[in-house]
This record gives structure tokens, sequence and C-alpha cells, in this order.
């Protein structure tokens, strides 16, 4: 409407100027209504662009995303480590079983104080006396090392003289066995041909059973095949006999049916015409009752005794002709009922006859069937499809392959035997073999130790490390065989050695594992220490002597207690955690209860820090999005930018982060309102240095 208007006034504008170009001079009132009509429109024009301003800055507003900024400055990261985990005590006694131990009974609960000699488990004897059997081997073995180690021998040379010795014990034990079985083989030579004998003579006498017992079953399935035939033949006649005798007796009942109903027809005949009879009678009754009393009217009117009786003659007359009209109706309807009853009497009766007659033809027809089939039976010879001669063919086959079966046994059980003797021949050579080649290796073991050890002072020294250590391990396996010599004279009974609190049981009866702990006892005479586990991750950034807080519950109530230094830190487990101790100071700690040690690391100083909300990845790695003014048609736009960097440290709130393109003044954006990338045009909400 506008643009419209500012047309119009240009129009007369240009009207106007044409006038005045070829000398007229436009009326004043015109000039002025133009003059008007351009402000009108002028007005309208700006009012218009305000709006469109507006609702330009109202849209940019919303689809322009409002974000936060701040820049990178300078500063240190706090790194927090917490571990959980239990207080113990630092003397705590653990009392291990060898694998294999069967624990039967466990009298022990965790927490419960105990005194030495108290019951903790009761082990099985059986499984016991195996273990002591098998420590007493490996004690004997130490000793063997120990003994070879004290003559200069190395562990090496040790091992192979064993090994070796291992090798012929092995060899000659094959020898042995070998040996045995050729024996066992030739003594049961003569009883496995006496088996086969008597298998195959079973065989042939299980075929020549199945063959008469087929014989049998052709003669009894003929037998059969005809009795049931002649039942059926027999079935089929009474059939028949009985069918005609139930017609005959339908017949005779439905006869009696139809005289019953001639009867009744023939009796209520004769009362219905003694009934007309007697209507047509009470008819002329009423007839001369009525003349009468017509002759009395006419000649006697005055006399009214007579006109009475008349009257009543009269009246009596006609109820009579009613009776009998009744009855005559009555004795109507029943003979209509009879004859009806008669009809269909007659018709049950032919029904009767023909229902039978059918039945009679039908039970003929079976019974010539039957007849017809006996013969057949009578007649028959092949007797293989019946079921009974088919299951004596299928007994009678199997029998016959079992025969063959144990005839190729007999004839393969002498060359099979021949060949298993050649085989047990074979083996005792080859076994013989392997004691000789033992007996050389042994023999070239114990030559190759002795060399080493005249000729080598570096074995010398090393055999006589190790048997020290040969030494160490027999101490340990000579004091667990003596703890376990004490329980089977107990009666398998393992008791506390100590007074202590059990920190910890078996949760279950069963056969041990290596290195199973058995109980766990705590000494409170020794000191108290916090043991826990962290990350493998949180463990590189930790050192011996960190000191931290440790929180724990005592008597129902939360307490701290400050600068609890950290002992030691161990190695990572197979799952990447990794034990931390700290020894704590005297005093009534809660033995086995849960606690957490929190410690808290200041790092090194950082020349570039952010907040951890500035961070951002995708598909080519970590960056910040960073805020760029450029100019545009439409004045100056904010946008972002990508700027790649690699994160050196971070705590829960700030990182610490390598970029060689962010500079210090450069805005990092830290939030926004909504989702953006690189490129995005977006709004400054606050900034900070």
């Amino acid at each position: 409407m506008a643009f419209d208007l500012m047309e119009r006034a240009r129009t007369r504008a240009e009207q106007e100027r044409l006038q005045l170009a070829s000398g007229e001079r436009p009326a004043p009132r015109m000039k002025h209504a133009v003059q008007r009509t351009a402000a009108k429109a002028l007005a309208v024009f700006f009012v218009l662009m305000l709006v469109l301003t507006l609702l330009s800055r109202a849209a940019d507003g919303v689809t322009v995303a409002r974000v936060e900024t701040q820049a990178a400055k300078s500063g240190v990261l706090t790194q927090r480590i917490t571990a959980g985990g239990v207080i113990e005590s630092q003397g705590d006694l653990e009392i291990t079983l060898p694998a294999g131990i069967r624990v039967t009974r466990i009298a022990a609960a965790k927490g419960q104080q105990v005194k030495a000699g108290d019951t903790l488990l009761e082990l099985d004897l059986e499984a016991l006396q195996s273990a002591i059997e098998k420590l007493e081997n490996d004690i004997g073995l130490l000793d063997l090392k120990i003994a070879n180690a004290a003559g200069g021998n190395s562990g090496a040379s040790t091992d192979a003289i064993l090994s070796a010795q291992d090798a012929l014990d092995t060899a000659q034990v094959n020898l042995k066995n070998a040996q045995e079985d050729y024996e066992r083989l030739k003594e049961g030579r003569g009883t496995a041909e006496e088996r086969i004998q008597e298998d195959l003579r079973q065989a042939q006498a299980d075929c020549d059973e199945a063959a008469a017992a087929l014989e049998k079953s052709k003669v009894k399935a003929k037998e059969e095949l005809v009795k049931a035939a002649q039942d059926k033949a027999d079935g089929a006649k009474e059939a028949l006999e009985t069918t005609k005798e139930s017609a005959r007796d339908a017949e005779e009942s439905a006869q009696q049916a139809v005289d019953s109903a001639q009867d009744q027809q023939s009796s209520n005949d004769s009362s219905y015409f003694a009934a007309v009879n007697t209507y047509n009678r009470a008819v002329e009754a009423v007839k001369q009752a009525q003349a009468e009393l017509d002759e009395l009217l006419a000649n006697s009117p005055d006399d009214t005794a007579a006109i009475a009786a008349a009257r009543s003659a009269l009246l009596q007359a006609q109820s009579g002709q009613d009776q009998a009209e009744a009855s005559m109706n009555s004795l109507a309807d029943a003979g209509s009922t009879i004859y009806k009853s008669l009809k269909r009497a007659k018709e049950n009766l032919k029904s009767v006859q023909e229902k039978w007659t059918e039945k009679i033809q039908k039970a003929e027809r079976e019974a010539a069937q039957a007849e017809t089939k006996l013969a057949e039976a009578k007649e028959k010879t092949d007797m293989s499809e019946e079921p009974a001669v088919m299951s004596a063919q299928n007994t009678l086959e199997s029998a016959q392959r079992a025969l063959q079966s144990a005839q190729r046994s007999a004839e393969d059980a002498g060359t099979s035997t021949e060949d298993q003797l050649l085989a047990a021949q074979r083996t005792i050579e080859s076994a013989q073999r392997g004691v000789e080649s033992a007996q050389r290796g042994l023999e070239n073991a114990r030559r190759q130790a002795e060399n080493e050890r005249l000729t080598n002072q570096n074995t010398r020294a090393q055999a006589e490390i190790e048997r020290l250590g040969y030494v160490s391990q027999r101490r340990e396996s000579q004091k667990k065989l003596d703890e376990l010599k004490a329980v089977a004279e107990a009666g398998g009974r393992l008791a506390a050695p100590i007074d202590g609190t059990v920190l910890g049981i078996l949760e279950e009866t069963g056969t041990t594992q290596d290195g199973a702990k058995a109980a766990v006892l705590s000494r409170s005479d020794q000191g108290f220490q916090f043991e826990g586990s962290i990350t493998q991750k949180e463990a590189e950034t930790l050192a011996v002597g960190d000191e931290g807080t440790l929180s724990f519950t005592k008597d129902g109530k939360s307490q701290n207690v400050r600068g609890v230094r950290v002992t030691s830190i161990g190695m990572a487990d197979d799952k990447g955690m990794v034990k931390v101790t700290a020894v704590l100071g005297d005093g009534a700690w809660p033995t086995g209860g849960s606690a957490k040690l929190e410690i808290s690391k200041r790092s090194e100083t950082y020349n570039t820090c952010l907040p951890l909300g500035a961070l951002r990845s995708d598909a080519d790695g970590k960056f910040v999005l960073v805020l760029r003014e450029k100019q545009t048609v439409m004045g100056t736009e904010q946008t972002v930018v990508k700027v790649p960097v690699e994160v050196l440290a971070q705590d829960s709130e700030n990182m610490a982060v390598e970029a060689s393109a962010l500079g210090w003044d450069d805005q990092v954006v830290t939030g926004a309102n909504k989702p953006i990338s690189e490129g995005d045009r977006v709004r400054l909400v606050t900034a900070g240095k």
C-alpha cells in the first residue's frame, strides 16, 4: 500500500513538472494534495522498515546460538584419588592349605574371637594323608637336589639327571607292563578261542531254533486263519437266523397293531350307527313333543297345567336330542382318530416288512461272503504275509546274520590272536630299547654334570646358590608337613595357633585349591594398616609418602583421620587394579571394617588451562571451539572455528592442554544453549579473561 501511494505521488509530481515545462500553472489545491499524499506514503514506508528490522533481529535471536566463553590461563590441577579398602591388623596370620584337601566342616565364623587350640576347620583324613605323602615325596626330591647342588652340580644339571632318572623309571615300567600284557595275552588266547567257539555254537543253535519257530508259526498262522474264518462264518449264520427271527417278531408286532386298530374301528362303527339311530329317535321325540304343545296351545289355551307339562316334556326331549347329538359327534371324532391309527399301523407294517427284508438280504450276503473266505482260508498255503510269520522270519534272518558273524569271528580269531601276540612282542622289544636309551641318557647326564662340576667355577657357585634355595624350600615344605601331621594326629582338626579374631575363613566345604587361605587371624599386638585398591592410571600419579584423609565407621559413628601416609604401592593385577597400603598409628582401630582413603594432589603449573566443558571430540581427535569475528554485508558477525588440542592432564573440573593455534586472547567456548559446530554464527553472552 505504501508503495502504491508513493507511485501515485511520483505520477502527480511528474504531471506538475510537465505542466510547468509547458508554461501551465497547476491548481494550488492539487499541489497541496500531492504533498500530503507523499508525506503519508513516506511515513508508512519508514514504519514498515522499522517493523521489518525488529522482526529480523527477533528471528536472528531465535536461530543464532548463545555461547559462553573463557580465555585460557595458567594454573595447577588438583587430582583427587579415592581408594576403598579395609582396616586390618598388621600382623595378620594366614593359614594356608595345599590343593586337594577336602574340608568336611567349618567350625568358626568371620569376626569370631578364638583362643589358641580352638577348632577352625575339620579336614578329611584320607585327603590329608595324600597331601602328607605328596609333601614327603617333594621333600625327598628336594633332598636329592640339595645333595646334587652340594656336590657342585647346577640346577640345570640336577634337573637333567632327575629327568633322565624319571625317563629310565618310566621306560622300566613300560617294559614291565609290556611283558605282563604279553603273558596275559598268551594266557587269554585259549579262553578267547573257546569263547568264540561257544559263541559260534550258540549262534547255530539260535538259527536252528528260529527256523523251527518259523515253521511252527506258519502252521499256527494257518490254523488261526481258518479258525477266524470259521468263527466269522458261524457268526454270520447266527446273525442271519437272529435277523430272520427279529424280522418275524417285528412283523408280528406290527400286524397286531393293525388288527387292534381294525377291531377298534369295527367297535366304533357299531357304536356310531347306534348313536345315529338314538339321535333320529330323539329328533322324532322332539317333533312329537312340539306337536303336542302346539295342539294344547291351540285347543286348550286355558289348561295351564297340561301346557306346563307339555313344555317340560319338550325340554326333556330337546335335552335328549342334544345328548344324542353329542354322543354321535364324539363317536364320529373317535372314528376319525381310529381310522388314522389304522392307516399308520398299516404303513408301519409295510415299513417293517421292507426294512427287515433288506436286513435279511444283507445278512444272507455277509453269510455267503464268510463262507467264501472260509473256503479261501482252507485252501491258502502262503503264510508269509501273516504278522506272526513275518516276525518269525525276521528272527530267523537275524539269527542267520549272527551265525555268519560268529563264523567270520571264528575264522578271524586265529589271525587276530597271532597279530596281537606279534604286536605285544614288538612292544616288549621297543620297551627294552627305551630302557637302554634311558640308561644311556642317565649316564650322559651324570657325566655332563660331573664335567661341569670339575671345570666350571661359576657352575659351582650357582649350585651353592641353588642349594640354599632348595634348603629354604625344604624348610617351608617341612614346616607345612609338620603342620599337616599335627592336624592328622588331631583327627583332622585344624586348630587356631594363636589368640585372635577370625578375619577370614573358607565360606563352604569342599576340596581346596592350591594356596587357598584356610583362615586369617588378626594380631592386635603388632599394629594396624589400611589396605585398599586404585586403578593403574590413578597409581601413576601416586607416590609413597603422599598423605590423605581416612574415613571409616566405628561404633556406628563416622570418623575421619587426616595425615594418613601411603607406605607402599603394589603392582597392577590382571584386572588393572593396584594395591595401596598405609600404616596406621596406635589406637583402637575397627579391625576388618571397611574404610576409604582420599588423597588430593596438586600438579605442576600448566601454561594453558581450560574448563572440561570446553573439550570436544570427533573422528579427527580432540578440539575446542574458539570465537572469531568476520565482516559481512550485514556487518560484523561472530562465528566459531575448531582448534585441535592435546590434553596433558585433567581433574574433576579443569584440564591442561597444548595447542599451538590457541592464543592468550582467544575466547574459547565453554557452553552453548544449543549444539554448534565449526563455522556456525553465535552470539556471546558473557566473556572472561
